[in-house]
């Protein structure tokens, strides 16, 4: 619920912003009305880049996550590479592998 809630929030200040920057541009400093969507625009992109990125981060202590490593175990041949960060390489094989 907390998601839909900064998601909904990101939208309605991106679409705040739009509105206010175009009323101010096309009102208030008298542009004419494709230069003042130009401008509204920009400040919409810059808003909902920023909102975007805000909504959609992970707030610490809010993962929902189990907290549990994963392992592997890997058998390989002398000319095989294997890497990995939680690897086990078991070193006896048997002849025919």
């Amino acid at each position: 619920m907390r998601l839909v809630v900064r998601w909904g929030f990101a939208v309605s200040v991106s679409l705040s912003a739009f509105v206010v920057s175009w009323w101010v541009c096309q009102a208030v400093m008298g542009m004419h009305e494709g230069k003042a969507l130009g401008v509204a625009g920009a400040v919409l992109t810059v808003v909902v880049a920023v909102a975007a990125w805000l909504a959609a981060r992970e707030r610490p202590g809010d993962s929902t996550g189990t907290g549990a490593w994963v392992s592997q175990s890997v058998r390989a041949r002398r000319d095989a590479y294997t890497a990995g960060r939680d690897l086990k390489i078991n070193a006896r094989s048997r002849p025919g592998e």
